[in-house]
Parts: structure tokens; C-alpha cells; sequence
């Protein structure tokens, strides 16, 4: 009876235990921002049960954490749509279908270095998140360094005690295959500083790459990217004595346009609209807005200007992490000469009250 008496208690402890581990993983996974604290737990009960599948949890929430707040710091960052909600679920081979209900699960066969499962998160998060419908067109050296260079960026912030180990197993070895990535690798750092990278840079070649899916030009693509990375080099190079002929490029298949803004002594907002009106009378599609964070009340007021007294219509706001001055906190608009025009007053207040919120 005794016996009997201590099972029933046990099997009632482990339902406990069961059911509260239940409902926080429910907790946890309908409240986003609790994924620091998730992480933290599954650490801490992994240390004090040693059982494989807890120590899983534990290094599941740990990449799920480090490269949602990416998903965070990037959703302003890069095109719509490309940036997600992750999960982790491990395997032993591979699966397809990967994502389901809107958000990326990253299947990863488990290793036993967690700092090796961060890393194989993180490179396979972007690997996956970059170029949607267009990997199949973009060139793979400029795709693979693409991933690579925003992984080294993602694992320098938030994980920066395993970035020399990123560099040799993922970057060295890549380049070991392919010397042409150690190319692009260096350019992407390079414009990366000021904006350039993920402000311009991925939008055109995605951009380009779907436009040209059924072209001949879909044979002479590469080129093209190797021109706008040049374009953007050579306009950061020459900055602020910038001549004419490098604030704009018009290709074989995309044509864009640099306004940089900074509030003058006299707070003529005339020049800006001006330079903006002349490059849609020059046939440039697209316009790219860069602006430093110090002066967003300016950069608000050129954006809302441009919007309602010029003829391009107004395709996205974003932000960057670099200004094309180099410092913290940029800001940007997309204007493009074929967009639909549509209500865009809200959207620009939404999005700069936001901004100052987070201040």
C-alpha cells in the first residue's frame, strides 16, 4: 500500500511539473517578448535537470532569442516581407516546407557546441530570409556573401566572443571554395558603414533580378551588380565632393538616385525638392532618401515635400543602423517613379512618432 501510496505522489508531482512546463511554453510562445526570459529558463532548468531534451530547449531559446531581436533590429531595415518570426525545431536529416503560418523555422541538426548552433542558426536564418523569389537568379557568390557578411554583422553585436570563430569556419572556409566571396565580402563591409548596403544595395539587386527573371539580360546580371557596387563605392569615395555625375546611375535594366539630407543654416527645404524634380525630368526610377537621425524632424518635413510636391510617389521608409556619415541611426525613403500613388501622410507620421518613441 505504501508503495502504491508513493507512486500515486510521484506521478502527481510529475503532472505538476508537466503542466507547468505547459503552460509556459504556451506563455512563451504567444508572447513574443518574452523571449529573453524563455531563454534564461530553459537555461537555468537545464543546469538543474541534466536531460537531453531540456538542454535542447535551452539552446533552442538562445538562437530563437539572438536572432529574433535580429528580426527586430532588421524588419525596418530590409524590403518588406523579408524578415520573420523564428522558431527552432531540431533533426536528424533534413525537411522541407520550412515556413508555415508566416513565420521561418529553421530545422538544424543538433551539435554538441552550442556557440556552434548559434552560429549554423544565424547562417541559416539569412540564408534562408535573403532574396525570396529571387535566389535562383542572383549569381551564388553575391548571395553566399550577402549571408555571410550580415551574419558576421549579427554575431559582432550580439554575440561578439564567437566572431573569430565565425570568420574561420564559415567565412575562411566559403572563400577556401570560392576566393571571388573574399571580394565582395570586403566591398559589402565597406558601403555597409554608411547605409549603402542594405539601403540600396540588396534592394536594387533584387530588385533587377526579378525584373529580368524572362530577359536576355538575365545572362549579363552579374555585371550589373558589379557596376552598382562600383556606382556606390565610388559615391562614398568621392563624398562630399561628389561630382554630378555620381549622384545618379542609370543601367541597362534600373535607374537610381542619392538625396542626402542635412538641415542647412537657412532651412531651405527649395534644393531638396528641386534635385528631386530633376532627376524624374532625367528618367531616374528610383529615388533613395538618406537622412541623419540628429535631424529627423528635417528629414520628415524633405520627405513629405517630395511626396506631395514632386511626381514620385513614396514606396517605403526605412532605418538603418549607419547614416551615410557614418554614425548610429539612419533614416531613409524609397521613392520610385512608377509606384501607385497612394495615402502616405499617415504612414509618414506613424513611422517618424514611432522613431521618436524609441528614442
Amino acid at each position: 500500500m505504501a508503495s502504491n501510496s508513493l507512486l500515486k505522489d510521484v506521478l502527481a508531482v510529475i503532472g505538476v511539473i508537466a503542466l507547468v512546463l505547459g503552460f509556459l511554453k504556451l506563455l512563451f510562445d504567444v508572447l513574443p517578448k518574452l523571449n529573453f526570459f524563455k531563454s534564461k529558463f530553459w537555461k537555468f532548468l537545464s543546469s538543474k535537470i541534466k536531460h537531453r531534451s531540456l538542454e535542447k530547449k535551452a539552446i533552442a531559446s538562445n538562437i530563437e532569442n539572438v536572432i529574433n531581436e535580429v528580426v527586430t533590429d532588421l524588419r525596418k531595415e530590409l524590403p518588406s516581407g523579408w524578415i520573420n518570426k523564428v522558431s527552432i525545431q531540431w533533426i536528424d536529416k533534413e525537411i522541407r516546407n520550412e515556413v508555415e503560418d508566416g513565420e521561418l523555422i529553421l530545422r538544424i541538426k543538433p551539435m554538441e557546441s552550442q556557440d556552434q548552433n548559434l552560429m549554423n542558426g544565424v547562417f541559416l536564418f539569412f540564408t534562408k530570409a535573403l532574396f525570396p523569389g529571387t535566389k535562383e537568379i542572383i549569381p551564388p557568390t553575391i548571395r553566399k556573401a550577402s549571408v555571410l557578411h550580415l551574419s558576421r554583422r549579427t554575431i559582432s553585436k550580439k554575440q561578439p566572443y564567437i566572431m573569430k570563430k565565425f570568420e574561420k569556419d564559415f567565412i575562411e572556409q566559403s572563400i577556401q571554395l570560392d576566393p571571388n566571396i573574399a571580394n565582395y565580402i570586403g566591398d559589402y563591409t565597406n558601403i555597409d558603414k554608411y547605409g549603402y548596403f542594405t539601403g540600396t544595395y540588396l534592394r536594387e539587386i533584387h530588385r533587377i533580378a526579378d525584373n529580368v527573371r524572362y530577359t536576355d539580360m538575365r545572362s549579363r546580371i552579374e555585371n550589373e551588380f558589379k557596376n552598382i557596387l562600383a556606382h556606390i563605392k565610388n559615391f562614398i569615395n568621392s563624398y562630399p565632393k561628389t561630382p554630378d555625375e555620381l549622384w545618379y546611375r542609370k543601367g541597362e535594366s534600373s535607374s537610381y538616385a542619392f538625396l542626402l539630407v542635412a538641415k542647412p543654416f537657412h532651412s531651405n527645404i527649395w534644393p531638396y525638392l528641386k534635385r528631386a524634380e530633376e532627376h524624374y525630368l532625367n528618367g531616374i526610377e528610383r529615388l533613395y532618401v538618406m537622412g541623419v537621425n540628429q535631424e529627423r524632424r528635417f528629414v520628415k518635413k524633405i520627405i513629405k515635400k517630395i511626396t506631395s510636391e514632386t511626381r514620385y510617389n513614396l514606396l517605403e521608409l526605412i532605418e538603418l543602423h549607419k547614416d551615410y556619415r557614418g554614425e548610429s541611426g539612419g533614416i531613409g525613403a524609397i521613392f520610385d517613379a512608377k509606384a501607385l500613388e497612394k495615402e502616405t501622410e499617415d504612414i509618414v507620421d506613424e513611422f517618424f512618432d514611432k522613431k521618436n518613441d524609441s528614442q
